[in-house]
């Protein structure tokens, strides 16, 4: 109730979070200019709906929001804002007052005292209540009444009567106050209240329906109340305490806000709802009932939230005590007064033996040690008397098994609130390992003894100013005295042999003179001899600093010098055995600074030792990698992947000459395993050494030729596909094959063929450049590399070749023998360069020269592969019966972690089929050449029927992970789905050990009913592999979490990534997606290190191959003492 000039209030009901630790406001609003915009926005709606209040007959607003909202404001924001606030809600309260008065009547004065009491209420609430959580209790909301309905608006009344006494009457007055401390208990909680994750607790959607249930039911029976019943506000005071009860208190002052403002546009409308016979009262305070509504409601609310604050806090008070007894790593139990087990948790349990049922049927008595239990008793009755607050003791308590335990009792007591005994609280703390430890000690100490006095060792003592010497058993023993002889020192000094008293005497005395320990080696006369004493002792001062006494032990060291005398002799054997031997032998230090040479060292390295002695070993030594190769730097570079014996490395002499040598490095090391040096042994290996290149000339080179075998032949051409991509170069692969050669070799004799391979090798090499490659690769077949050659030169260096043997006239026995060649050519760049396939292409190729009418050269096109594959082609009714009936082979591939080859992961599965004619075919040509899909599938079943038969127990007991191929076709049929678990189901073999192998492209073809299918054999426990992962990224978009466990890599693509920068982003790609997706990558076949080094730094998880494993049957894996931990 106002006039229109006391627009100028503002307020705030912005989103805003108070901080916990700096207790600064944080508004979410992103810039402060906005912040202000939405606070005048905010006053603005408000002062429209408190000035509609005014216009059904009142001269004056009855219930006035927008002071509370600029006091909430002000609240919540820091003071540097307080200006721009004011500013802003004064511009909204002027703006809304505009569309219901003329400008000429408004006022500032009022403006200005709203601001006043905003301030004023705002400063005693930041004093008066808590900053992150402002309404704890009833006295909180005590405190925010006073400070805000109260205390502002009796300020503003008396400032509105001093400043316009003329305009005030004792009935504005009061309804000023009245209308600003409604308008405060509405709004000013809900405003403190409001944080914004208080709106994410309405993603509950039973408190979302609650509370709008609740609204809708209030607002509901508020209007029918207000129109139809008598005492309206009676019903509303009702509604709104049950408001209170059922939700949260923020929900609580929302409902209370709403059903204020809808009940004042009700009253306002219609102001005879407020008719009573008092009518001069309602025409002073005509809105004092919402007063009495909301203060009932509120107090009810902060009740509520009380009472809910204090239950939760006992529920999480039991639930913690509940939770420390529980999980106690210490026995707890609750006992009751006459001993029974009423609670005990796990730790206890586990202690004893006993499960919680079984302790309750029992008492502590019946568990206790017999000898432990009256002790235990009578503490128990002194603390139930209450003479002892609790009592701890070391007692025994028998187990479930009839052992006996050792256990550290503490006891304390619970009593009612009449002081009488309750329940007994009872730690109980393992300590039997500790009993076993204290009777180690107790046993350790008594076999101390023992040894001392059976090792040799005698104790003495000597207190000075008496003169009294005492001895144990053991000094008799050692010196040969009677025991009834008083010790003395004269009786020491004679056993004492008389060229070692006056050093001894010595020692002694000066030990005592600078008060120290003094250690002491004499010897002493026996009957049996000299024996040789060690004496350590130390000294006891008084108070004054004086020697009072000698402490102090005597050790029988004759055995130990007779050790030394014994190690002395040893060491001059081992330097004259040194000299003596054939090898060089050189001591250094850990400064590699040579100690010790003998004569062998000597003559090879060309020093003496007097000049060694002191010199850097490798100023001794100059050894160099090969003949003319770089010097060595350090002696421990040599390459630890080759043999010794393969190592070049030569010693080279100060004299000139130069040895061929292996050597051996060991440390020396002390007892306590510090370093002292090291021991160099040199082999003179110069005769082993040649005999070794001989024999590493013959394994790569033929004996009948001598040209380079198939395998020197073979690593050479890996060697330069792995250089194709480094050195962007092309190189040709040719194989010749002689003609009529067989006719030469059956008609002459071996000899004869045997001398006309040595003649066509020479005149072939004649006509290669130094940089080609020629080998017989066996029988009549060459091979011919020429790197960095084309097409067009390699067609004319092979049409030579083959021209110059078809016109070689061989005489043999008189007889003139013609013979010819045929060659085929395949090119080798960075789109061919796997190996396989260059030797299969040169081949067909070939094959293609002597099918065009022999002598020819032919260069490999598709075509022939075609042509080639054609003619091996199998027909239906052919692949019908190698699939049905020829023998099947499962060649098993070990698939390993990079960075730990030894360890397998599981095995990698293929087949090799043999066909009518006696071929073996790999798996994947034979797939390839099937068009019918039942054929793949019938192909899938035999896989598992004879896997599931044969080697599925096998596979089990020894806890090996295999993967089974498994083809599209196969995968996309339900039914071979069923047979397979139904398989796996009835087999002794967990399905987490049956990998499945499958290809890629089914992903693409038929995503959704394959990834349906991967789905539920992964949900049976099968592991997946999706093989031939290629550069098709398309894959990945139908890949999901949990569909497949590895991703198998295109052979083609892990060969060519370490020396392909293209591929080896390719590879990083699918790693990366597969990593993304949590799939395991898998690379192969790998044969080199180099390949496998450069994969496992791009990140791919497992690699197959060679290097890893060679490739095996799965019958003798089975066979073999290979097992699995799973």
């Amino acid at each position: 109730m106002r006039p229109a000039s006391l627009l100028g209030d503002n307020g705030y009901l912005g989103r805003v979070v108070m901080s916990k630790q700096s207790q600064h406001v944080l508004v979410t609003l992103p810039h402060p200019l906005l912040r202000l915009a939405s606070l005048g926005l905010v006053a603005f709606i408000f002062t429209l709906f408190s000035l509609e209040l005014s216009r059904f007959g009142a001269q004056l607003a009855p219930l006035w929001f927008p002071t509370s909202i600029m006091m909430v404001a002000f609240y919540r924001h820091a003071g540097k804002m307080w200006p721009g606030i004011a500013l802003a809600c004064s511009l909204g309260n002027i703006a809304g007052s505009l569309l219901f008065f003329p400008g000429e009547s408004l006022s500032f004065t009022y403006t200005a005292i709203n601001i006043i009491e905003a301030v004023v209420g705002a400063m005693l609430l930041r004093k008066l209540l808590p900053w992150y959580n402002p309404l704890q209790n009833l006295n909180d909301w005590a405190r925010l009444a006073f400070g805000s309905a109260v205390v502002p608006p009796l300020l503003g009344g008396v400032l509105l009567w001093l400043l316009l006494p003329q305009e005030t009457s004792l009935n504005t007055f009061l309804i000023w106050v009245l209308s600003e401390s409604i308008g405060a208990l509405a709004l000013v909680p809900l405003g403190l209240l409001f944080k914004p994750h208080y709106l994410l607790r309405h993603r509950n959607p039973r408190l979302l329906l609650e509370t709008l249930i609740t609204l809708l039911v209030t607002l509901t029976f508020s209007w029918l109340s207000m129109m139809f019943i008598p005492w309206p506000f009676t019903c509303v005071i009702v509604l709104l305490m049950w408001s209170a009860v059922r939700l949260p208190r923020m929900e609580a002052f929302l409902i209370f806000l709403s059903t204020v403002m809808m009940v004042s546009l009700m009253l306002a409308a219609d102001p005879s709802l407020l008719y009573t016979p008092k009518q001069n009262m309602m025409t002073s305070i005509p809105w004092l009932p919402f007063l009495m509504i909301l203060l009932p409601a509120n107090m009810m609310t902060m009740v509520m939230y009380a009472f809910r604050a204090e239950r939760k806090h006992i529920s999480e008070s039991e639930a913690r005590f509940r939770n420390a007894m529980e999980y106690s790593a210490i026995g707890m139990a609750l006992v009751g007064t006459e001993g029974q087990w009423l609670q005990a948790n796990k730790a206890l349990c586990q202690f004893l033996g006993y499960s919680q049922e079984e302790l309750r049927s029992l008492t502590f008595q019946q568990l206790t040690w017999p000898e432990d239990l009256n002790n235990d008793l009578e503490q128990l009755n002194m603390l139930a008397r209450g003479e002892i607050n609790s009592y701890s003791m070391e007692k025994r308590y028998y187990t479930r098994a009839g052992e006996v335990v050792w256990a550290l009792l503490a006891v304390s007591l619970v009593r009612h609130s009449d002081n009488t005994p309750l329940y007994f609280i009872a730690q109980i703390e393992d300590i039997n390992d500790l009993k076993h430890t204290e009777w180690m000690n107790k046993r350790l100490m008594e076999r101390i003894t023992l040894a001392n006095e059976a090792g040799g060792i005698g104790i003495w003592e000597w207190e000075l100013q008496p003169d009294v010497i005492s001895w144990d058993k053991r000094m008799f023993d050692l010196y040969e005295v009677p025991a009834h002889i008083k010790p003395s020192w004269q009786v020491w000094y004679e056993c004492v042999v008389p060229e070692d008293r006056e050093h001894a005497e010595n020692v002694i005395r000066d030990s005592l003179a600078a008060r120290a320990p003094f250690k002491l080696e004499f010897r002493i006369a026996v009957k049996g001899g000299i024996r040789h004493i060690r004496s350590l002792a130390n000294r006891v001062l008084n108070k004054d600093g004086e020697v009072e006494r000698l402490l102090g032990i005597n050790m029988d060291m004759t055995e130990v010098k007779q050790l030394n005398e014994a190690l002395f002799q040893e060491k001059e054997r081992l330097h004259i055995t040194l000299d003596s031997i054939g090898e060089a032998v050189i001591c250094i230090d850990v400064d590699m600074n040579v100690t010790f040479m003998n004569p062998v060292a000597e003559k090879m390295s060309g020093w003496q030792q007097e000049n060694a002695i002191g010199i850097p070993l490798l100023t001794v030594l100059r050894i160099t990698f090969g003949d003319n190769g770089p010097l060595m730097e350090n002696i421990y570079s040599a390459d630890m992947s080759r043999k010794a014996m393969e190592q070049e490395v030569v010693l080279h002499c100060r004299n000139g000459n130069s040895y061929d040598i292996q050597y051996s490095i060991t440390p020396l090391s002390t007892l306590d395993g510090g370093s002292i040096g090291s021991v160099l042994v040199i082999q003179d290996v110069t005769e082993s050494r040649k005999m070794l290149r001989q024999l590493s000339y013959s394994a790569s080179h033929d004996d009948l030729t001598q040209l380079a075998n198939r395998v020197s032949f073979e690593n050479h051409l890996k060697q330069l596909l792995h250089t194709v991509h480094d050195a962007h170069q092309s190189h040709v692969l040719v194989f010749i094959d002689l003609d009529r050669f067989k006719a030469v070799n059956d008609s002459a004799g071996h000899a004869a063929g045997d001398a006309l391979l040595r003649e066509l090798s020479s005149l072939m090499l004649s006509m290669l450049r130094s940089s080609d490659m020629l080998a017989r690769l066996g029988g009549d077949e060459f091979g011919l590399l020429l790197p960095d050659c084309n097409i067009e030169s390699a067609r004319f260096i092979s049409g030579r070749i083959i021209s110059a043997i078809n016109d070689y006239h061989f005489m043999w026995d008189g007889r003139l023998h013609r013979i010819g060649a045929s060659a085929g050519i395949t090119l080798i760049d960075d789109k061919n360069h796997i190996a396989t396939d260059v030797m299969s292409q040169a081949d067909i190729a070939c094959y293609a020269a002597k099918n065009s009418g022999r002598g020819r050269v032919c260069v490999y096109e598709l075509q022939q592969s075609q042509a080639h594959a054609a003619r091996s082609q199998l027909s239906l009714d052919e692949q019908k019966h190698t699939i049905t009936h020829s023998p099947m082979l499962m060649i098993a591939r070990g698939v390993a972690s990079p960075r730990i080859p030894e360890t397998f992961s599981f095995w990698l599965i293929s087949l090799r089929l043999g066909t009518a004619e006696g071929e073996v075919i790999e798996e994947q040509t034979f797939r390839t050449g099937l068009v019918d899909p039942t054929l793949n599938q019938a192909l899938d079943r035999r896989v598992f029927s004879e896997f599931f038969q044969n080697a599925a127990p096998a596979v089990a007991s020894k806890g090996l992970s295999v993967a089974l191929p498994l083809s599209a076709a196969g995968l996309l049929n339900s039914e071979l789905v069923d047979e397979l678990l139904e398989q796996l189901q009835h087999s002794p073999l967990p399905p987490r050990l049956l990998h499945l192998t499958v290809p890629a492209s089914v992903i693409k073809t038929n995503p959704t009913q394959a990834i349906s299918a991967l789905h539920r054999l992964r949900q049976f426990g099968c592991r997946i592999v999706l093989s031939q992962v290629g550069r098709d990224l398309e894959l990945f978009d139908n890949l999901k979490y949990h569909i497949v466990d590895y991703l198998l890599l295109d052979s083609e693509l892990s060969a060519s990534a370490h020396g392909d920068l293209i591929d080896e982003m390719w590879v990083s790609i699918i790693q990366g997606h597969a990593q993304r997706l949590d799939i395991k990558s898998i690379a192969g076949p790998v044969q080199l290190p180099l390949i496998m080094d450069a994969l496992s730094g791009i990140g791919i998880d497992m690699i197959y191959g060679d290097i890893i494993a060679n490739a095996q049957p799965l019958d003798l894996l089975l066979n073999t003492s290979n097992f699995a931990i799973n």
